[in-house]
């Protein structure tokens, strides 16, 4: 019996030696089918994260687009403020030739050489602007309250003419974008030390809004430059900025300034004519003869306006009327936000327009009516 049961235990030993092993159903994944699923994952990954990226560049180059488009904005309803207390605005004309009609040159002339130093001015106008409050000792400002006031000078009321300039500028610092921007220069009768800016010539003294700064110094005599003219309020004779460096402040930065992309021609609307004699129409400002002329500016039309004006023709002879009318004004500007975060290349924006009619006026006589 126990040689039957060492006989059968042997058997099956041999029997599980000799036959194949059964496979096991534990194995776990080969080297291939992860390599597989890693790559599918990868895949995935690597495609959701492009989504993402390209969502996070897309919300920033929209912010940064609007940021611009607001930017311009705001700087047109800093420019229409100013411009509604405009007592006289200059055409495009009178830009490209002030002073007297013979042998004029552009306003810029007149003014420090920074405003005319790789800008061009876009918009000119008089305003009244407040005396400065502060009066220093042994200041021209602080003779207004001696009995020896300094002769010329409006005193008693306390304001004067202030000529603001606004103007296309690509004259860059280093801090600025690659675009164009907007600046604003003011002559002012005092500086901000309370002493007479040199070159400020008052047209409400000399009435010489048109011909600026030309004008008769004395009543009966010949109409000279009256910058280089003695004044009886003793400032200094010569050109704004000569002795004293200016530079304009800058409004708004990424204004459009170039050429490129798909832009439509500048055109000034043509108002319906009352009277055959008298004809409102609007001047383009500045002139193409004018930003052709300046290097770096033919056919940018980033920031420009359309000025109303009157002319009147008497015996074939028309001449334009300056006086007694509130002009109206057309302004157009055009951001781009190249050089934004986000933003590779130019991206032109819509431009924004804005009319603005001023409320100043010279010699209004009331209606007979």
């Amino acid at each position: 019996m126990a040689k039957h049961d060492f006989l059968n235990q042997l058997k099956s030993r041999l029997k599980r030696s000799l036959l194949p092993k059964q496979p096991s159903n534990n194995r776990g994944f080969t080297l291939l089918e992860l390599l597989i699923v890693v790559g599918i994952a990868g895949g995935i990954i690597a495609g959701l994260m492009y989504i993402v990226v390209e969502l996070l560049g897309t919300d920033q180059r929209e912010a940064s687009r609007s940021e611009t488009q607001r930017e311009m904005q705001m700087a047109m309803d800093y420019i229409s403020t100013e411009l509604r207390e405009a007592v006289y605005v200059y055409t495009g004309e009178s830009l490209q030739c002030a002073g007297l009609p013979t042998g004029c040159q552009p306003l810029s002339t007149y003014l420090p050489d920074s405003v005319g130093t790789n800008s061009i001015p876009i918009i000119a106008f008089w305003k009244q602007e407040p005396f400065p409050n502060d009066v220093p000792a042994g200041s021209d400002r602080a003779r207004c309250f001696t009995a020896n006031p300094p002769a010329g000078i409006s005193c008693l009321a306390g304001s004067s003419y202030a000529l603001v300039v606004y103007s296309l500028s690509k004259a860059n610092s280093g801090i600025w974008s690659n675009n164009a921007r907007i600046t604003r220069y003011a002559l002012t009768e005092f500086n901000s030390e309370g002493m007479l800016n040199q070159g400020y010539v008052n047209p409400g003294s000399f009435d010489n809004f048109a011909i600026w700064p030309f004008g008769k110094a004395t009543a009966g005599s010949p109409t000279t430059n009256l910058q280089s003219a003695a004044l009886a309020s003793g400032r200094q004779v010569g050109r704004p900025g000569t002795t004293r460096s200016v530079t304009p402040a800058v409004l708004v930065d990424f204004v459009d300034g170039g050429v490129g992309g798909v832009r439509q021609a500048p055109s000034c609307p043509v108002p319906g004519i009352t009277d055959p004699n008298v004809v409102d129409s609007y001047s383009l400002s500045p002139p193409g003869t004018l930003l052709n002329s300046t290097p770096g500016f033919a056919g940018v039309r980033g920031f420009f306006a359309c000025v109303s004006r009157r002319t009147t023709t008497v015996n074939g002879v028309t001449t334009e009327v300056d006086t007694g009318l509130n002009q109206d004004v057309i302004l157009y500007v055009r951001g781009n936000a190249n050089g934004r975060p986000g933003v590779i290349g130019d991206v032109f924006l819509p431009s924004l327009e804005t009319r603005v009619l001023s409320r100043g006026v010279r010699s209004k006589l009331p209606s007979s009516n």
